[in-house]
């Protein structure tokens, strides 16, 4: 169905524009007609947009909204409804609340859809590049169940606790981080200003310079003569990184899965998110096909969108969740004994609530105990190795001392 973008005035003589869905100019004038508005202009085509408000991407890189703005919007919904805010309004002064542009015109076209006689779920999956499919799916059952304030609560509250999760993994990363970058500072410090400064004196005096010095300087010269390509090769190292990110991910996310302490964390961390959702989803009268359907959009490790492909399968065959994810060594080991335990109860959905909570603490005591771990290591190896560059260095003026007397 064609879409038009229209201009209108209102009854108190105020000007509108918007986009409508119609058959024929002849249906989008009426449809305009039968919101009280005397149309003015017409044209097929959605809106354009002035390019200083588009969005710059690099090719292949995903244009979805961020987690705290889409949080911001359900949880400002969810109060609008609540107050009993028609749709459209509620919608409205969203898309007015909303941060960026790309955010704005996504929920405009929402607003638009609605007033065409769209579901608000189904608009939402027309967004799919701004909302994520499983938060359409969670307002579309919200919406058949006659209880959308709390479907735009519950998908409020899962951002809320995804996005804390990854706070708690930036928080936990940021002394290692300041750590390196320090201890970058330092190097830069002793290979451009040191090395420069002490390599004259041991060849006026006639004495070898350390090998430490002649290395960093070696270095020095690299950085100041082969500044060019080094930009040219890190332009084209992250050029080939985006184009093929896909496909080299699959290897990387592969590689740290056997690795024990991020093997343990994606293990919890993936294992509590399918959790969440099959709780959530189920709750909300989904069909455990569907579920496991709108989870495999949940994840994006290559490993458990094809376990829950396969899940999928089994089930539709006729069998369970624990004979096909209770039975994984992908899933954590608390997740899938509940699992099991939850289908021999017929209280699956109480079940994996519980799973979900627990794993949640546990991801983050992992985290924790990573980083109290990584922590100290760290500190001792970057202190070993800038602490050998600089009493090599001591050490080699000490040399010059004893040459020069």
């Amino acid at each position: 169905m064609p879409r038009y973008n229209y201009s209108a005035i209102t009854l108190d003589g105020a000007s509108v524009s918007g986009e409508i869905d119609a058959n024929d100019e002849l249906s989008a004038l009426d449809l305009i007609a039968a919101r009280g508005l005397t149309p003015i202009d017409l044209t097929e085509g959605a809106a354009s947009v002035p390019w200083w408000n588009r969005e710059l991407r690099l090719a292949g890189t995903s244009s979805a909204a961020k987690p705290a703005e889409l949080e911001r919007f359900f949880a400002s919904f969810a109060s609008l409804m609540q107050a009993r805010l028609p749709l459209t309004r509620a919608l409205s002064f969203c898309a007015q609340q909303a941060g960026r542009p790309v955010m704005q015109r996504a929920l405009e076209n929402i607003k638009t859809d609605v007033e065409n006689g769209m579901s608000l779920g189904q608009a939402m999956r027309e967004q799919h590049q701004i909302i994520p499919e499983r938060l359409a799916v969670i307002i579309e059952l919200g919406e058949a169940s006659n209880q959308l304030e709390q479907a735009a609560r519950q998908a409020a509250d899962l951002l809320r606790r995804e996005s804390k999760i990854a706070q708690e993994l930036t928080g936990a990363l940021l002394y290692p981080i300041i750590l390196i970058i320090m201890s970058v500072l330092v190097l830069a410090l002793v290979v451009f200003y040191l090395t420069p400064t002490l390599l004259p004196v041991f060849a006026t005096s006639g004495a070898a310079a350390p090998a430490i010095l002649v290395a960093m300087d070696t270095l020095r010269s690299g950085l100041i003569n082969g500044w060019p390509v080094l930009i040219i090769g890190g332009f084209l190292i992250a050029l080939i990184f985006i184009t093929f990110r896909k496909t080299i991910s699959k290897p990387v996310a592969s590689i740290l899965m056997r690795l024990p302490i991020t093997g343990r964390y994606i293990r919890q961390r993936e294992s509590q998110k399918i959790c969440q959702m099959l709780a959530l989803l189920l709750r909300n009268g989904a069909t455990l096909t569907t579920a496991l359907t709108t989870v495999q959009t949940a994840t994006r490790h290559p490993a458990y969108q094809a376990l829950l492909a396969e899940t999928e399968d089994v089930v539709v065959a006729g069998g369970t969740l624990s004979s096909s994810l209770g039975q994984s060594p992908l899933m954590d080991d608390l997740a899938r004994t509940m699992i099991d335990a939850g289908e021999e109860s017929d209280r699956l959905v109480a079940v994996l609530e519980t799973a979900s909570t627990s794993l949640a603490a546990q991801t983050s005591e992992t985290v924790t105990r990573a980083v109290k771990l990584i922590t100290p290591l760290l500190t001792l190896i970057i202190g070993l190795g800038v602490g050998a560059v600089i009493l090599s260095t001591i050490s080699a003026i000490l040399d010059l001392n004893d040459i020069a007397f």
